[in-house]
């Protein structure tokens, strides 16, 4: 027991592929790679793609499993034959190669699996197939999941990543409307435009290693200011601190209603307290998480 310990922490396994988005077709793949070996490394091809997370983003969702995130431009590898491509790998270290059942590598994706089991041979790769992870009989992917958020379906999309879909951003100081309404808001300017529907969600947000369970509204705010978009957050019954120059984390849970521009603020004020139903609703079904305020 005590050597294949020893055996399994000198290993190196890798795995490849987009990893946009970390969804658990990719969590699969790392799951694997990690009964084999306790180093992982995950080799992300970046091109030109619709962003889904930050760099700085999926840097933490690589930190929280546990694994090293590798970033290759598709530029430097794109003209590589299967077997260069193998041998990239290998001067990286990779002694292990964790694989969709689907893969394709190399100049015009002319290498499969099959390709890399017989290069790997030679190149003292050990290359381990993974099945593919569907969801309702189709593989899950990440165009799939931006099809998802961009409609609002977040339930949906949540499913395919395995968490809820997030964005970091930054708290900043807002002109008091809310508060004179009597909604408080936290108002955070995402990293990135987020590929969501203007309109009222359920979120969490992070801060400082506290979470806080709230109802925001992404977009422009048409009746009132009609700005830039803004995640604005109101955390009912809660006693929320200044947070305004701190760095967040806000994750979408569900997708109430689209934005709209209200005739008066005394329209507005009776949608708020509809769409605050709608989130107690939402507080009830989740059975009171502990870690939420």
């Amino acid at each position: 027991m005590e050597r294949a310990q020893r055996s399994k922490l000198q290993r190196k396994c890798c795995t490849v592929g987009k990893f946009e988005s970390f969804h658990r077709g990719h969590r699969r793949l790392i799951e694997k790679a990690k009964e084999v070996c306790d180093r992982v490394v995950v080799i992300s091809i970046r091109g030109v793609v619709e962003e889904v997370f930050t760099d700085e983003e999926r840097r933490e969702i690589a930190r929280e499993l546990g694994v090293e995130l590798l970033d290759v431009p598709f530029s430097q590898i794109k003209d590589l034959s299967p077997l260069e491509f193998l041998q990239f790998l290998k001067g990286l270290g990779c002694s292990f190669l964790v694989v969709g059942s689907d893969w394709r590598f190399g100049r015009g994706r002319s290498g499969n699996v099959e390709t890399a089991r017989r290069l790997g041979r030679d190149l003292g790769i050990e290359v381990i197939s993974v099945g593919i992870e569907r969801e309702e009989g189709e593989k899950i992917s990440t165009s799939r999941i931006l099809d998802l958020l961009k409609s609002g379906d977040l339930k949906a999309a949540n499913s395919l990543l395995g968490f809820p879909y997030f964005s970091f951003g930054l708290v900043v100081k807002g002109e008091g409307r809310g508060r004179e309404l009597g909604f408080p808001t936290i108002n955070v300017v995402p990293d990135k435009r987020l590929p969501l529907p203007f309109g009222v969600y359920a979120v969490r947000i992070e801060v400082d290693g506290r979470k806080y369970l709230g109802i925001a509204n992404y977009g422009r705010a048409p009746t009132l200011k009609n700005g830039e978009p803004l995640v604005e957050i109101h955390v009912p019954k809660g006693e929320i601190p200044d947070f305004t120059g701190k760095r967040v984390k806000v994750e979408f849970l569900e997708f109430f209603r689209p934005e709209k521009r209200f005739n008066s603020v005394e329209e507005l004020i009776e949608q708020i307290k509809l769409d605050l139903k709608y989130f107690e609703e939402f507080r009830r079904s989740r059975g009171g998480r502990g870690e939420e305020v």
